[in-house]
């Protein structure tokens, strides 16, 4: 996976779980009121206890594991999982057997499919959707072999069914192709304001993501992960003679050049100004020393211009400090260090 998928799913997670974390927790209340409702309504117009224990076994699943949230003992996400498995596959079929194809059941089974395919993403999504269709065929087919023969009026049990089941296919069907087309509208617009306007690589505002993804991994994995920080000599020098459009150029082509170099795993950032760091994933200071030798080359050629230009860098490995902070600060002070060491050799 290149770092430029890396960041958008990271940034989709970072965004997504928040409004997902927001969406389920109101259809969790809406759905002990209606299941809270459900056991009233029973209550009052039905005698069968069956119908009361069905609604009253969701309120104390909603109950219990929201209790387990506000404990932190469980995360939203899999609370909502554990209710969700209880109304998919155990109130809708007792449910659904107590008052059949022609009572509510169908009706608040579609109620369900959607608040299912609202909460979830991704595996759970899957497994959960895939799983509860098949509970749903089952009940088309139970009342099929049910209901039909006993029916006064059978065309009206064979119609609700074969609505029934237009209903649940193209719902789900309608629900996973807009989800899918927003995914992918939302991906071309993340590519797009991840990167900085002028040089197209990522911009400033993303570095935090990186340096916690990358945390993440030397943290778990023990991977090392290396700044380098780049600035171009006599930058302002170039503007002051040439103009701010030159400028522009010099470091749009600089910016090209350095992109050009690194890894697909790495990841480029316009850091300020004429500054840029990049991240190495995975690196070690020997790889450092080649890939830096490759971009001194590449400078020799002017980046594309017919003019001198040369950068000075610093870098420093995440194992020499405590902290990411500590790593930013070492790379940016050796680029100090490297450029007052070329003044001072002219």
């Amino acid at each position: 996976m290149d770092s430029e998928q890396i960041l958008i799913d990271i940034f989709k997670q970072q965004h997504y779980d928040a409004t997902r974390d927001k969406m389920q927790k109101i259809i969790l209340i809406l759905s002990a009121v209606a299941c809270s409702a459900g056991i009233v309504v029973m209550s009052v117009f039905y005698s069968g206890f069956l119908y009361i224990y069905t609604f009253a076994g969701a309120v104390i699943c909603i109950a219990i594991n929201l209790v387990l949230v506000q404990l932190k003992a469980i995360v939203l996400n899999t609370a909502s999982f554990f209710i969700m498995l209880y109304l998919c596959f155990l109130l809708i079929p007792a449910f659904w057997y107590l008052t059949g194809v022609m009572g509510s059941a169908p009706y608040v089974s579609i109620i369900i499919l959607v608040a299912l395919l609202s909460m979830f993403s991704g595996k759970m999504l899957k497994g959960l959707l895939f799983s509860y269709l098949g509970v749903l065929l089952l009940l088309c087919i139970y009342s099929a072999f049910r209901e039909i023969p006993t029916a006064e009026d059978v065309p009206a049990v064979v119609y609700t069914l074969a609505a029934y089941s237009i209903t649940v296919v193209l719902t789900a069907t309608y629900m996973l192709s807009k989800l899918k087309k927003f995914d992918q509208l939302n991906d071309k617009f993340l590519r797009s304001s991840f990167k900085d306007e002028l040089t197209r690589v990522y911009n400033r505002k993303l570095l935090d993501i990186i340096i916690q993804y990358e945390e993440a991994k030397h943290k778990k994995e023990g991977s090392d992960y290396i700044f380098v920080m780049f600035d171009i000599d006599k930058f302002k020098q170039m503007n002051d003679e040439n103009g701010h459009v030159f400028g522009d150029i010099v470091l749009r082509n600089v910016a090209k050049c350095i992109n050009e170099k690194v890894r697909s795993t790495d990841f480029v950032v316009r850091y300020g100004g004429d500054e840029f760091l990049v991240v190495q994933t995975n690196s070690t200071p020997d790889s450092v020393v080649v890939f830096l030798e490759r971009i001194d080359k590449a400078m020799e050629t002017s980046c594309y211009l017919n003019v001198d230009i040369s950068v000075s860098y610093g870098y420093a490995a995440r194992s020499e400090c405590k902290t990411p902070q500590e790593v930013l600060e070492l790379a940016d002070k050796r680029l100090y260090e490297k450029k007052e060491a070329s003044k001072n050799k002219q």
